[in-house]
């Protein structure tokens, strides 16, 4: 991963120190513990004293200007902040104000927000105790009368039963602008564009296959799509979300639409007969994060986004489909008798789309769709993976914890969750509130095939494609390529991907059964050899240098971050 985050600024104005302190979907790299992606500042010494008042009175500031009818300052107020306290270039600053203003304006009318409301979501405790109350509100969204069937232990299949190959790539961040030479240390929250800065004066150059400091270049996804199509044989492919670069403060609409025609084309061009399966990611949006719901008409609504989604995923998605694309970005689809898939938005639950704020309950009616389409696979028979971007655990409370009852009310039918978002390798368990020893579902959390570390994709084994399959992951493997080594070996030689680890033999698990995970879990808390190795792979086998050991409180982290995939649920032992 880049030794300096990405600017992810989502938010001008009020919390503009926040973001520009941390812009990363991806923990920086010589962090060791998990976390949210904002809290983390709070414990690492970063954001402290001046830091803190400085976001207090600055969202004052702004605060007074509005009250005041002074609005017009607070963008020029928001430009001087970034280019004199955090030394941005003036694109950079010039362009997150420009693009985050609507959003800010509509978050201003809707929600009155305080300075410890804003600092304390964005900076964490350490700052102020204080949350905005709308991103912390819990609802309930309304199950069917139907009684939950009996849960019944998983079984092994029968030796010799088909299973079927699913790929799980997610996180691409591909750079169309990728320049071989340019700046890869450019002092820019991303590098390796030409208008990054004079590469003479830099240290190290943008090499062939990518850099750590930058996205993925185009001809590298093409490459690898390119090789795995000679190499591999996919049954289905997943893909979490997140294909844009991070140069998040120059980025179109336009721009964000030909990624997404050209990424689907290249599926079509090495995959043309293998179905595909695609979740939003917060990048997919401009300005990043940026989802709202229908209630938001005109220019500001996604009606420049989603009937291009349409257009593109529509070779792979069932025509019946097309009304919940276009309100939200969501679907499902049978992809086998007695197998169905579900895609979610999960960016209604995302913290910094701040277009929620007017109605947080089930924006768009998203997981209230999504019960009645489990419920008739459950009367049907049929077995469910749900992918989305962002893990439950990270979502807004109300979100969160609705996912999780939907997913504990459905755990005979849902056979897997699948995220990313995180860039990182992760394993997450849903642990059964009344018996927390007992484990209902599996998140599977996959690496990024962005260059923040070593790239990399996943391939399930997955029982199914015969009557009474059970459908659940039975083992997967996770490979990576080496960037250091590509680069070396060149442009005319593609890339080395080797089996990194796979859960059955380097764990011992019998199958990748929820049980078997919580196992691991405990024998991770016993062992911290094996532990180690789990951080290994979450770092995608390139750990900074200035990584020390995880123990301690880090351990302690980690295993609550594998225990708990409800946000902000202290009920699980960890």
């Amino acid at each position: 991963m880049a030794t300096k985050a990405y600017l992810n600024v989502v938010l001008v104005g009020s919390i503009l120190l926040a973001v520009l302190m941390n812009a990363s979907d991806a923990r920086p790299a010589a962090f060791n513990a998990p976390s949210n992606h904002y809290n983390w500042l709070s414990s690492s010494g970063r954001l402290q004293g001046l830091e803190c008042s400085l976001c207090k009175d600055f969202v004052a500031l702004v605060r007074k200007a509005l009250d005041s009818g002074e609005s017009s300052y607070v963008p020029e107020i928001a430009k001087l902040v970034c280019i004199i306290k955090y030394k941005e270039a003036a694109q950079v600053c010039d362009g997150v104000v420009t693009l985050w203003r609507p959003i800010f304006k509509f978050a201003i009318d809707k929600v009155y927000l305080s300075p410890e409301n804003v600092c304390g979501q964005y900076l964490g405790s350490g700052c102020s105790n204080s949350t905005i109350p709308e991103l912390n509100y819990y609802w309930n969204v309304t199950l069917p009368s139907v009684p939950k069937p009996p849960v019944t232990p998983i079984q092994p299949p029968t030796p010799g039963a088909r299973r079927l190959r699913v790929a799980h790539i997610s996180d691409v961040h591909v750079d169309m602008l990728y320049k071989v030479g340019a700046s890869a240390d450019c002092g820019l929250p991303t590098c390796c564009r030409v208008s990054d800065g004079d590469p003479s004066t830099s240290k190290r150059r943008a090499a062939y296959w990518g850099d750590y400091n930058c996205d993925l270049p185009w001809w590298s996804l093409d490459r690898i799509f390119s090789q795995l199509n000679r190499t591999e044989k996919f049954d289905a492919i997943y893909f979490t979300g997140d294909l844009p670069d991070h140069h998040v403060w120059e980025q179109t609409r336009e721009q964000q639409v030909d990624i997404y025609r050209n990424f689907t084309a290249l599926l079509r061009k090495y995959f043309p007969n293998v179905a595909f399966v695609a979740a939003l990611g917060n990048h997919e949006s401009v300005p990043v994060n940026s989802f709202p719901p229908r209630y938001i008409k005109g220019n500001e609504s996604m009606d420049w986004y989603y009937p291009a989604l349409w257009e593109f995923l529509s070779p792979w998605v069932p025509s019946d489909q097309k009304e919940n694309v276009l309100k939200g970005g969501y679907y499902t689809q049978l992809l086998y008798p007695g197998f169905r898939v579900v895609s979610l938005n999960l960016n209604y639950g995302n913290n910094l789309n701040w277009w929620i704020l007017q109605n947080i309950t089930d924006p768009d009616d998203q997981l209230q769709w999504l019960i009645g389409v489990l419920q008739r696979a459950e009367s049907n028979g049929e077995k469910v993976h749900i992918l989305g971007h962002i893990p439950s655990s990270e979502l807004i409370k109300g979100y969160s914890w609705n996912y999780f009852k939907i997913a504990e009310r459905y755990e005979s039918t849902i056979t897997g969750h699948f995220f990313g978002h995180t860039h990182h390798d992760e394993l997450g368990v849903y642990f059964d509130p009344a018996n927390t020893t007992r484990a209902f579902g599996t998140a599977y959390i996959v690496g990024s095939l962005k260059t923040d570390g070593n790239p990399s994709y996943r391939v399930y084994e997955v029982d199914g494609g015969y009557a009474n399959a059970s459908w659940q992951v039975l083992d997967y493997y996770n490979y990576i390529f080496n960037l250091t080594d590509a680069n070396k070996a060149g442009q005319q030689r593609d890339p080395t991907w080797i089996l990194e680890y796979q859960p059955t033999k380097d764990y011992g698990l019998r199958y990748a059964f929820p049980a078997e995970w919580a196992k691991l879990i405990d024998r991770f808390e016993q062992s911290d050899e094996l532990f180690q190795l789990y951080i290994r792979f979450y770092h995608k086998s390139h750990l900074p240098s200035s990584q020390q050991p995880c123990t301690g409180d880090c351990k302690r982290q980690f295993i609550c971050r594998m225990r708990n995939m409800r946000s902000g649920d202290d009920s699980i032992p960890c």
